[in-house]
């Protein structure tokens, strides 16, 4: 009896390894960023025509609990040779946020959306740019595992946040320059992993955030700081970005 349970034990762990081999290797979701041929005026209106088509995201679930159903969010990506911008659509019924203040840290309690970098090698600085619902900015570098590092600020980075009748807007942009001293090239054909996450708070329960994310890395505990909750964005050139289906 002793050797059956130590056979079965082994066994156990064996399949556990193989699931966790299996999920380690998953290929990441892959999307498209398309390049822009226009103007977008960072408003946080989100009313120009790129914003008329489909979102790069829209399937986001609750991180630890994909059979729950978020609130409503859509994140765009688009890119130009100067600029990467960024916008978040989110429907928030009751907003938690406040003004921009010289504490960044202050916006790790306020409703927020998240876009993470990386070039995909784990030794590798990954960046994260927060952006609260009234505008306030946390913006860090950030290594595996949870080495962060407060005083990355990109350079050029501009930040458009408005409210609507169903919740906030987020537009923004990092600058080619910053894009290039973290290791990114904005170009036709380039590939990066992306996270984009976004934190829903109600006012009740101000240390119990709904965690959203696209990728959920399928841990028990919400983490966003893991390789597995990063996809994968392809920068598309202008004649791939006008063939893509229009709404």
């Amino acid at each position: 009896m002793a050797n059956m349970a130590c056979w079965r034990t082994i066994t156990v762990l064996c399949g556990l390894w193989v699931t966790i081999a299996c999920h380690a290797g998953d290929d990441p979701p892959m999307r498209n960023v398309t390049q822009l041929t226009g103007e977008v005026r960072l408003d946080g209106k989100l009313d120009e025509a790129c914003y008329r088509n489909p979102p790069t995201v829209a399937d986001f679930v609750v991180a630890g609990a994909p059979e729950s159903r978020p609130q409503p969010t859509k994140a765009w990506l688009f890119w130009q040779p100067e600029r990467l911008v960024f916008a978040f659509e989110v429907h928030d019924k009751q907003i938690v946020a406040a003004p921009p203040s010289k504490q960044e840290h202050d916006v790790d309690a306020q409703d927020r959306v998240e876009l993470f970098l990386w070039s995909g090698d784990k030794h590798d600085t990954y960046y994260c740019v927060e952006v609260g619902a009234d505008a306030a900015v946390h913006d860090y570098a950030a290594r595996f595992y949870r080495e962060f590092d407060d005083a990355w600020a990109p350079a050029g980075l501009q930040v458009a946040v408005t409210r609507t009748r169903s919740g906030y807007c987020v537009e923004a942009e990092l600058s080619r320059a910053a894009m290039e001293a973290a290791g990114f090239k904005l170009r036709a054909g380039e590939q990066l992993r992306c996270g984009l996450f976004r934190a829903d708070f109600q006012p009740a329960q101000p240390d119990n955030p709904t965690w959203i994310c696209w990728v959920d890395a399928g841990r028990p505990k919400p983490d966003f700081h893991v390789a597995e909750s990063f996809g994968q964005m392809r920068l598309l050139n202008e004649t791939e970005s006008k063939t893509l289906p229009r709404e």
